[in-house]
């Protein structure tokens, strides 16, 4: 992550990316391998479809919502399109996270957050004299990278749930199944909207279904 965190971010007006290393953020690297170096995508807008999905679903409650990873800021867009009551978006690189500041200016119900969001969700609380963890409506997850260990999302954010909150996350899978570990989870129903895409070659999707997660809390 380190390395992510110091590298440029080079924003172009379809996609945006960074120049690192390809290994950098997985469980077990052989020490022997070399560092692999090269530009990657980060995102790009041929999503926008599905980001207008995501953000439709996980706003049908309306209320406070939690977007984690800001990137090009289509699914922010979308999500203010649905006038939330707050919009709170976490987000770890800081020239992205200067980017949704400069988006959010005149927006007054959105807050972004700077930060890793393994440390700043479990920090989001409500209430002065006893806090509790803070409640949201609607949930999106799209951070960047194996670093941000979204195989912990499902766990983590059970304590921010409402029995109505909507949940969805980006969903890089081959077959309906959940890469933020929803699949099987106790506290949370899934299904998926199979959606047909035609991304543009890229680094990190090249399929042509999308299994977008559509997730509720079991109260």
């Amino acid at each position: 992550m380190t390395k992510f965190l110091d590298a440029d971010i080079n924003f172009y007006p379809d996609k945006i990316t960074y120049t690192g290393d390809t290994n950098e953020g997985r469980y077990y690297i052989p020490s022997h391998w070399p560092a692999e170096i090269e530009e990657r995508t980060i995102m790009h807008e041929w999503e926008s479809e599905l980001m207008k999905k995501h953000a439709d679903f996980i706003c049908e409650k309306g209320g406070n919502i939690l977007e984690i990873g800001f990137g090009m800021g289509i699914s922010a867009g979308f999500i203010q399109d649905n006038n939330p009551k707050s919009h709170t978006i976490i987000e770890l690189h800081p020239q992205i996270a200067e980017k949704a500041r400069e988006w959010a200016a005149d927006k007054p119900s959105v807050i972004i957050i700077e930060g890793d969001w393994l440390t700043v969700l479990p920090s989001l609380v409500g209430g002065s004299i006893r806090t509790t963890p803070k409640k949201f409506d609607g949930f999106f997850f799209d951070p960047y990278g194996e670093w941000s260990e979204y195989h912990k999302f499902a766990d983590m954010v059970v304590q921010h749930c409402k029995p109505t909150s909507r949940l969805s996350h980006w969903n890089c899978v081959h077959v309906e199944g959940s890469s933020c570990s929803f699949a099987n989870h106790p506290k949370f129903s899934i299904s998926f909207e199979i959606v047909d895409v035609d991304p543009p070659e890229n680094d990190y999707f090249n399929l042509k279904t999308y299994f977008l997660p559509k997730v509720f809390f079991n109260v």
